[in-house]
Order: C-alpha cells, then structure tokens, then sequence
C-alpha cells in the first residue's frame, strides 16, 4: 500500500439485523410491555455487565432480576415509553420516556427521558446493557408523582 492511502474496512457483525431486531422486540415486549421481569433478566448472559445510574455496576441474570424486583416494587406505576431505537451491528440503542400517569385525568404526565445501549450476544441474549438518565430528574419526577398522588382531586 502507498504511503498516505486510507483503506475503509466495512466489519460485519457476527449476528445479522433481523436476529438482533427480533432479540430486541422480545426483549422490549417481556419487559416494559408485559412486566415480567424475571424472564425479561432470564434474557441475558451469565457473565452479562449491566451499568444502571442508581444501582451501580451488576454482573449476570441473578443481579439484574433483583435489582429490576427492587425497583419495580419501589415503582410500581413507571411506565416505560419507546419512542426510537436503532440497530448498529450486535448494538442496539434506544430512547425512551419514563412516565408516572397522572392521577389528575386533566394532570400532565410526568416524564424523564433514557437512553439504553445494549450488546447483543447472539441466542436472543444481551451480553452488557447501560442505562443513561438524570437520577436527580428521576427523583424529581417521583417526588412531584407522589405529591400529585396525595392531593385532593
């Protein structure tokens, strides 16, 4: 090769599209959709790494069950919204609201955004999942649930 010359190398991932889209659609559907979240944890890896703002650093199903147990019984009005994701290879990223109802019908929801990367490791299992959001917008939206919730209607 000449001195200054670029080569482009296009890299295939090792799972094609439509493994991955599926994988995810199970994924999203066991999870947010259906609540059931100890088959939703049975979806990754024994060694998977999941990074979560609030929880810190888990490692395999067993961690990830009882944190989502943790969390879905701390909260279990949050709703989860998908509004896009994309697929890039074995990755999948994805943005989503995060929404307690309002208990005043006429009441704005009360929303905070994420974002998730995941990893896919093939056989409908995710190797590493890391969740990005504000944990204080979080709380925030939590505390102004919770004071909507004691109001008089």
């Amino acid at each position: 090769m000449r001195k200054g010359t670029w080569v482009l190398l296009t890299l295939m991932a090792p799972h094609g599209r439509a493994e991955v889209e599926a994988a995810f659609q199970r994924y999203w559907q066991l999870g947010p959709l259906d609540g059931n979240w100890d088959a939703w944890a049975d979806l990754f890896t024994e060694d998977a790494l999941y990074l979560e703002p609030a929880c810190g650093t888990l490692r395999g199903p067993a961690a990830i069950r009882s944190m989502m147990r943790q969390l879905t019984t701390r909260n279990p009005d949050l709703r989860t919204l998908l509004e896009w994701h994309m697929i890039e290879g074995d990755r999948v990223v994805f943005y989503m609201q995060n929404r307690y109802d309002n208990p005043d019908p006429e009441g704005a929801p009360f929303v905070f955004p994420g974002i998730s990367i995941l990893e896919y490791a093939g056989e409908g299992l995710w190797r590493r999942q890391e969740d990005f959001y504000s944990a204080e917008r979080a709380r925030e939206c939590r505390a102004k649930y919770d004071a909507a919730r004691r109001a008089p209607l």
